[in-house]
């Protein structure tokens, strides 16, 4: 079964402590929290706060399945199947062709009227960390604020057919996404922040598609006939599933400055509050989970002076 995962770690607010002059540091952490890629044959993540999503509800057999779903369980595992039909990962033009309970027709961000039956979460499972910062006026002063985050992504896909459910591809997207905002705390105006878009610190997307079950025939779906040595062959259904994990540190530089979008003025003094924090994103078609995991999450942040080569800057 393709799963996909994406794990956070947990939100944690750090105190505000504020210093001045040029140099200035501040930080602020997750503390213990971490995500870990078990090396236990397995490829699961653990040690952080969850995100996950999947293509269909959770279940051992088909009795706990609705909406005329049926439970894919290659492994026979308590809750490893996924309860589906066959439009989970098939075309659509419209939501009516997603009978999935759960499933919407997802149509290309490029544009288009034939889309695919899915389920996305976009800016799913927020986090954030803060730290604060004092300044003392001066022409070309700017903060450096780096969020460092190690980020857990795994994705499980499977493709199957059996008596009820016939699905020839599975995809599932697992990603997420660091911004920085800042909050003047002594009235000061609001200072222009680059980038002043959310950056993607790690994404992946993966498809696992087959026409093998088609070929086959109805090896997959029928049971065979008394064989030559007595009893009768079970058609238990075919699949192919596939499991990609990885864990990796990641970090981006924002700079906050001069408070117009045209780099112009000076960033006032006073105390300023620095938030970093995440999203994931989620995608999962056919049979198919996500998740994503995030810890632990550094933010440090640093006041720099900006100089022209040409011309000194006031003081």
């Amino acid at each position: 079964m393709r799963k996909t995962f994406v794990l956070l770690a947990l939100t944690a607010l750090a105190s505000f402590s504020f210093a001045q002059s040029s140099g200035n540091f501040s930080y602020g952490n997750t503390g213990t929290t971490h995500c870990v890629l078990n090396n236990d044959g397995t490829g699961t993540i653990s040690g952080g706060s969850m995100c996950a999503q999947q293509a269909g509800a959770s279940c051992t057999t088909s009795a706990t399945c609705t909406g005329g779903t049926t439970c894919f369980n290659p492994t026979g595992a308590t809750m490893a199947g996924q309860c589906v039909d066959s439009t989970s990962g098939g075309s659509c033009t419209s939501n009516a062709n997603c009978t999935t309970p759960g499933q919407t027709c997802i149509l290309p961000v490029s544009g288009g009227a034939t889309g695919i039956c899915g389920v996305v979460s976009n800016g799913a499972c927020a986090g954030s960390l803060s730290a604060g910062i004092k300044t003392n006026s001066g022409s070309g002063n700017v903060f450096v604020v780096r969020p460092s985050a190690v980020i857990g992504l795994l994705t499980d896909v499977t493709v199957g057919k059996n008596g009820t459910v016939d699905i020839g591809t599975s995809s599932a997207l697992a990603g997420v996404d660091f911004k920085v905002s800042v909050t003047p705390e002594s009235g000061q105006p609001q200072p222009n922040v680059i980038p002043s878009f959310p950056i993607t610190y790690s994404s992946r997307f993966v498809q696992i598609s087959t026409n093998l079950f088609s070929v086959l025939g109805t090896l997959c779906t029928t049971v065979a006939p008394v064989n030559g040595v007595g009893g009768v062959t079970t058609a238990v259904g075919c699949f192919i599933s596939f499991n990609e994990s990885t864990v990796s540190a990641q970090s981006f530089d924002w700079i906050v400055g001069a408070p117009t979008a045209a780099g112009t003025g000076t960033l006032a003094s006073g105390n300023y509050g620095i938030t970093a924090s995440w999203s994931s994103s989620l995608g999962d078609f056919g049979i198919a989970s996500s998740m994503t995991c995030v810890g632990p999450v550094n933010l440090t942040v640093q006041q720099n002076k900006v100089f022209s080569f040409d011309t000194p800057n006031a003081l």
